[in-house]
């Protein structure tokens, strides 16, 4: 799919984590750095980009996903390294984006950090 947008420093993008896998939230309630673990095979961690998306969108209309909210400037400068956030418009999802780079343990205790929780629609 050809790639129709920039991805700004100003844009946010959306996190969606799996409440149903109890390694992603921690006893206290909060997320786990798990929830910006890369998996074998990907290239990136999968996200929304928020000015394409909606929470119903990001969250598959599901109550069992919770929702965060990444800088994509912050992602870029402030964690830096190589880290960058591109598109990645998948059938179905225009706003489909990745978190590319070398991810560490260290980079995924950041990006949760530095993202928000987003609650309901805004």
């Amino acid at each position: 799919m050809e790639t129709a947008h920039q991805i700004y420093d100003e844009d946010n993008v959306l996190r969606r984590v799996p409440t149903f896998l109890p390694n992603y939230i921690k006893p206290d309630g909060s997320v786990s750095s798990l929830a910006f673990r890369l998996r074998k095979g990907e290239e990136g961690i999968s996200v929304d980009l928020e000015r394409l998306s909606s929470y119903s969108q990001a969250t598959l209309g599901r109550s069992d996903f919770r929702l965060l909210r990444l800088n994509v400037g912050q992602t870029r400068n402030d964690i830096n390294d190589g880290l960058d956030v591109v598109p990645d418009p998948i059938e179905g999802n225009e706003a489909h984006s990745l978190i590319t780079g070398n991810i560490t343990k260290g980079k995924q205790k950041q990006l949760v950090k530095i993202s928000t929780e987003i609650f309901e629609e805004e």
